[in-house]
């Protein structure tokens, strides 16, 4: 267990060195990154690691802050931000720097390398549009060791169903071992540079367009609030920033106002910054809005850059045999399914093997009005509850409901009880019948035992 001081220390160390903040509540998450690094190093617990970080050991400094960074990424992720570069910033480019041609987009914490690798797939489908213009995507982090990961390009089947479209795997990467490589080519279009937001910006140069995503939520108000105003300095008039989801310039720099009616990018607060046509970008959330709203599955939305949703995922109107829900009884409207389930009409609500217009179990079966509900394999009847091995009954009007065990039939409802090997009888109003395994249970057929006579 750490010692409060040692927290202390090591917390101010990693703030100084990299602006993350760790409060009091996150010593699990230090002793869990640390204790991998006092084993590789040798070191007998926390506390030796500790003694060696108070010596000034810098290559220990260094190895502390990277495993304390947090180096999640994927491609395209949260598709909003790379929409609105697409219909957006890229259109405002486009014709704003026609007669220099010259873009620069900054991707401040790159990590891994999937975001600025992202823009650089997008830029691709605008060749024609930008031939002949210099284009400079620059991705910086302070971990050494994720940008080299990010300069190798090289990604597990996780990483790369994360967010990518398989068209773009396929058009994009190439199969190495067990892993998926991109294009030297996409790979050529971005730069990496070991950087820590904490010093100058002012070497790295000027920037039309900056990522900085999900990185200020680790740090406090007063570095938040220094990082906007240095990347507010690098800025153009009509530069564009971009922010995590849950991050915003509200209350913390009055450099940047957010894009009207959009989240996530932002406008420099200057009056120089233009207006920009929004159409585009609306027509596309637009569709993907009405998309997600009719549960269509099977690809990504509208301007959504995404793997299709798997299967047993897919819900709504949009979902055909093969998609999900759970058993409902006695649900009404569309009928979804599992996979291999058949679905005709309403009224269903299936799971696999079922039949047709009921709520069903692996089986078979049909339910004509009201709810049945069927038990899996062996059962043939219809409108009727089932165990294995019966032939079932038949219900036309009503609802199926299983009885407890060793009762006979209620009043009015016209339905038997019934064990497997037995056929059931018909009704035509009220409940439809439920069968039960083994015969029916009669207590007229036994006797009294031969003790008791």
């Amino acid at each position: 267990m750490m010692k409060p001081d040692d927290f202390e220390f090591v917390s101010r160390l990693i703030k100084s060195k990299s602006g993350l903040v760790l409060s009091q509540d996150k010593t699990y998450l230090l002793e869990s990154r640390l204790m991998p690094i006092a084993r590789k190093r040798g070191l007998k617990d926390l506390t030796e690691l500790i003694g060696a970080l108070r010596g000034g050991d810098r290559n220990l400094v260094e190895e502390v802050v990277d495993a304390m960074t947090t180096n999640e990424s994927f491609f395209f992720r949260d598709t909003k931000p790379f929409d609105q570069f697409r219909h957006v910033v890229l259109p405002h480019m486009i014709k704003a720097r026609a007669p220099k041609k010259h873009l620069r987009i900054w991707c401040a914490a790159a990590s891994s390398g999937q975001e600025p690798y992202s823009l650089a797939m997008i830029l691709d489908e605008f060749k024609s549009q930008l031939a002949g213009w210099r284009i400079d995507i620059i991705g910086t982090d302070i971990s050494r060791e994720i940008l080299n990961k990010a300069r190798a390009g090289l990604y597990s089947q996780f990483e790369v169903q994360r967010g990518l479209p398989i068209g773009l795997l396929v058009k994009y990467f190439q199969k190495k071992e067990d892993q998926w490589q991109i294009s030297s080519d996409v790979r050529s279009k971005v730069q990496y540079k070991e950087f820590n937001l904490l010093e100058d910006f002012r070497p790295l140069g000027q920037f039309d367009v900056v990522y900085c995503r999900n990185v200020l939520i680790y740090f406090d108000q007063p570095t938040k609030s220094d990082v906007l105003a240095r990347i507010s300095a690098l800025m153009p008039d009509d530069g564009f920033l971009f922010l995590g989801g849950a991050e915003t310039v509200l209350g913390i720099s009055d450099k940047f106002k957010p894009l009207a009616r959009q989240r996530g990018i932002y406008q420099l607060n200057r009056p120089g910054a233009p207006d920009v046509d929004l159409t585009a970008l609306e027509k596309v959330q637009a569709g993907a809005a009405a998309g997600a709203a009719a549960g269509a599955a099977g690809g990504a939305a509208a301007g959504g850059l995404a793997f299709p949703k798997p299967k047993h995922m897919q819900t709504g109107a949009g979902a055909t045999a093969g998609s999900t829900a759970r058993p409902a009884v006695g649900t009404t409207g569309t009928a979804t399914t599992r996979p291999g389930t058949a679905t005709s009409g309403t009224q269903a609500t299936q799971r696999p093997l079922g039949g047709t217009s009921s709520t069903t179990r692996p089986t078979t079966g049909t339910g004509t009005t009201g709810s049945a509900f069927s038990r899996p394999s062996g059962s043939t009847g219809t409108g009727s509850t089932t165990r294995p091995g019966t032939t079932g009954t038949t219900g036309t009007t009503g609802s199926t409901y299983r009885r407890p065990l060793g009762t006979g039939t209620g009043a009015g409802a016209g339905g038997t009880t019934q064990r497997p090997g037995t056929t059931g009888s018909s009704n035509t109003s009220g409940s439809s019948g439920t069968t039960r395994p083994s015969t029916t249970f009669d207590r007229s057929r036994f006797g009294k035992p031969d003790d008791k006579k």
